[in-house]
């Protein structure tokens, strides 16, 4: 607000149609497009009333054609619709100079500079912008040309060298603009990325203080009211050991939480150490850990072995992060006693390990976003286990660093099943 009432009109005017989302490039084009309307329509507003003081129709005419153009091009700003007819208005104003120019000899080609200024923004394509520029220089040569008196009458070579002389520096107001343009837009275009780089690293250290913030609250709250109960009350041996058990679950959680915080920060920026490795082996070297997390519920945890080799360049212990998210994730979601399959395969050029379960299943509205880091995918488990949605964007971001590529298949009430393919050696 304060920002605003320090512009003037003029700089007011200028950012009409300009708004806090709107890009570098497309504000410079707003600014340059509403600069022409300014510088434009007093001069058409003075042209048709000298025009209907003479008695001038048909110039009063294309004068009124010229001011109902710049309200168009007025009015495409404020709603900030239909910006593509900006440089239909951009030639129809052009098409119309040069007409009222030809006719009348009233100087009006000296407006062609100003557009070709203002065609410079407004063309995306480099050639297109040359097409138009040469072609405005040409009717303005001519028209310039048009004006000698008896022009008929000097030698050819005489005309040619006048046209080259006004024909020459418009060339290279042309190029010039075309090339500081060119410097322009790429430093803009620069400016922009780092920008929205910087907005989306924001965003995101904001989400993830958020998520800090609202997910630790819960368990440190449980752990510093229960430590309150147990000082105040003579407790039996039975409720110290209830609410020790409250403590370890609300603790877990917490470590939970944090350790996911911290595999995403490690995921992130750790270039690990890449060793060669035959995949079943180290998936049989891993196989306790999985039956460790998986026997809280009696769930069997059962691995089918390719039977070729796969040797495979990984960081051992980020892949290992990802198979413990995702057999962590299959118990979370399977019901007690039942069964998590791990298969391996060979695909030309790719290993795949595929992780099974028969639980909940994922609905279909949660599977587009469920590798998006906090993408609103946090479901509890089967017996309640919380889910901070972190864990499968990690395993995401470890994947693609190794080139390699996750996907799941799911249906509700049926299972899932999360293929993991990554590049043979």
């Amino acid at each position: 607000m304060t920002q605003e009432k320090k512009l003037n009109p003029f700089q007011k005017f200028l950012r009409t149609g300009v708004h806090a989302d709107t890009s570098f490039i497309e504000t410079q084009r707003v600014y340059m497009f509403n600069l022409f309307i300014l510088i434009g329509s007093p001069f058409a507003i003075l042209s048709l009333i000298i025009n209907l003081i003479h008695d001038a129709y048909f110039p009063a005419l294309v004068n009124v054609a010229q001011l109902f153009s710049f309200c168009t091009a007025f009015w495409i700003a404020v709603k900030g619709k239909y910006k593509e007819l900006r440089l239909v208005i951009l030639i129809s104003l052009t098409a119309l100079s040069m007409i009222a120019s030809y006719i009348y000899h009233n100087s009006g080609e000296y407006r062609f500079l100003l557009m070709i200024l203002a065609a410079i923004i407004l063309f995306d394509k480099d050639w297109h912008y040359l097409i138009y520029a040469m072609s405005t220089a040409l009717v303005f040569v001519f028209l310039r040309l048009s004006y000698t008196p008896d022009l008929s009458q000097l030698p050819v070579p005489e005309i040619i060298a006048t046209g080259l002389k006004m024909f020459l520096p418009l060339l290279l107001f042309i190029l010039a603009l075309l090339y500081f343009k060119t410097i322009y837009f790429k430093n803009l275009y620069q400016l922009e990325n780092a920008n929205m780089e910087l907005r989306f690293a924001k965003d995101q250290k904001d989400r993830i203080l958020g998520t800090v913030a609202h997910d630790l609250r819960t368990p440190i709250s449980n752990i510093s009211g229960i430590a309150k109960l147990m000082q105040s009350e003579s407790l039996s041996k039975e409720d110290q050991q209830k609410f020790f058990s409250m403590i370890d679950q609300a603790s877990h959680s917490a470590l939970m939480l944090i350790n996911d915080l911290l595999q995403h920060n490690n995921s992130t920026e750790r270039n690990g150490d890449q060793k060669m490795v035959e995949l079943n082996q180290q998936l049989s070297e891993w196989y306790p850990a999985f039956e460790f997390r998986a026997r809280e519920k009696s769930i069997r945890v059962n691995i089918q072995y390719c039977v070729e080799e796969l040797p495979v360049l990984i960081d051992i212990d980020r892949i290992e992060r990802v198979m413990a998210n995702l057999v962590t994730n299959a118990v979370k979601f399977s019901k007690e006693q039942s069964e998590i399959i791990i298969h391996t395969s060979k695909e030309p050029n790719y290993a795949v390990i595929a992780v099974t379960d028969h639980g909940i299943g994922i609905p279909k509205e949660k599977q587009e976003n469920i590798f998006d880091l906090f993408g609103h995918s946090k479901r509890n488990g089967t017996a309640g286990e919380k889910g901070f949605g972190m864990g499968l964007s990690i395993c995401k971001q470890i994947v693609e660093q190794h080139k390699g590529t996750i996907t799941v298949e799911s249906e509700e009430g049926k299972g899932t099943v999360f293929y993991v393919k990554i590049p043979l050696a």
